[in-house]
């Protein structure tokens, strides 16, 4: 059976139950668990509609010499690990091969979400270093990919990613996942549906070598709503049921089909309604988000100046943390007022708070074996 990701059961592990009972919560923590980094604001790539647009306008990026000495700065916080995310296209950023490798090194787990076109440039390193590679297509074929992910310069960036997605699987230690966003009309900017291809684009992911084949519903940014799921018309959702239902013949103990949160919801239609009755988000303690633009409590907030919790161009990552800019907008950041959409982290927020009530009740939390540090 298909998978549905689970972020809950992490929270249990032993590492971070330590995290949880050693943090004074009227103050916050000494320091995040996992930090997710745009390395840069670049992409060679134009896709339509994209989440990131305004940011990606900005094309900024950190030095050389930044990004490799905060690598040091967050080793020292004591960060557990790092997802190269975007932003833009983290693997375009001229410094990103000695910055993985110093992390793998150092044993900072590593996760990399990549549009896969610049993987043949740091083949070794991501073979070496990178705990998991999730690259994202969306396509089985060319023609559909070029309609979802155009590149910028004119060229067809599909074969080029599929071959390098079959060298990195001969020699990687890490796992690779394929990702495939389920896109239909009502995305909008001219989207056309993908929903045809999401069988055969297992197959491909699968015969490419990959560990794993992600499927994910679509979300809208725009008109004032913020990560809400697209409505998809019903016939399409029922295309995409069918679809999906197929994937369960392709597992095997080298291949797994996994589900997004909230995929079942957005194929049945309903709608997700959150209720966040917390006055501060403890997962935002054990998580952070650095964009060459600034450090902000999450990604939903990404270049929101007042989520902005400090910028590590003019000062130490510590410095950062601990200072009081990141005081006075945690305190700020009333969820219940200020986070009224859709929050993929609100169930970990409610797994968190009741921990930290159990731990201040005298009651023993059981830790799990399993050690996945990307909580």
């Amino acid at each position: 059976m298909a998978q549905k990701m689970d972020i809950i059961k992490k929270l249990s592990q032993g590492f971070v139950l330590d995290k949880i009972k050693e943090t004074d919560w009227t103050k916050g923590s000494t320091n995040p668990l996992v930090v997710e980094l745009d390395a840069t604001e670049e992409c060679d790539l134009a896709c339509p509609g994209c989440v990131s647009e305004d940011i990606i306008a900005n094309k900024g990026r950190f030095s050389n010499e930044r990004l490799l000495s905060l690598g040091v700065e967050l080793k020292d916080a004591g960060v557990k690990a790092l997802i190269l995310i975007g932003g833009g296209e983290p693997l375009m950023h001229p410094a990103i091969g000695e910055f993985i490798k110093y992390l793998g090194e150092n044993d900072i787990h590593l996760g990399i979400t990549t549009n896969g076109t610049s993987i043949d440039k740091y083949m070794d390193v991501i073979a070496e270093f990178s705990s998991w590679t999730r690259i994202s297509l969306d396509a089985s074929t060319e023609k559909t990919f070029n309609r979802l992910r155009p590149a910028r310069n004119g060229e067809s960036k599909f074969n080029h990613v599929i071959n390098s997605m079959k060298k990195l699987a001969k020699i990687k230690k890490g796992k690779m996942g394929f990702s495939f966003l389920i896109r239909t009309e009502a995305d909008g900017f001219g989207i056309k549906t993908n929903i045809h291809e999401i069988f055969d684009a297992a197959v491909l992911a699968r015969d490419i070598g990959c560990d794993y084949f992600e499927v994910k519903p679509s979300y809208v940014y725009a008109g004032g709503v913020a990560h809400a799921l697209v409505v998809h018309s019903k016939k399409q959702m029922q295309e995409a049921r069918s679809e999906i239902n197929r994937l369960d013949t392709l597992m095997g103990d080298s291949f797994k089909i996994m589900k997004a949160i909230n995929l079942e919801e957005s194929l049945s239609g309903a709608k997700i309604i959150q209720t966040k009755n917390y006055s501060r988000c403890p997962v935002s303690e054990l998580r952070t988000l650095i964009c060459p633009s600034g450090v902000f409590i999450c990604p939903y907030w990404r270049g929101k100046d007042k989520f902005r919790i400090g910028d590590v161009n003019n000062m130490s990552f510590s410095d950062m943390w601990n200072g009081k800019r990141r005081q006075e907008v945690m305190k700020f950041v009333n969820p219940s007022k200020k986070c009224t959409f859709h929050c993929l982290r609100h169930e970990s927020n409610i797994e968190i708070l009741r921990i930290i009530k159990d731990f201040k009740n005298g009651k023993n939390v059981d830790a799990i074996n399993e050690y996945d540090r990307f909580i």
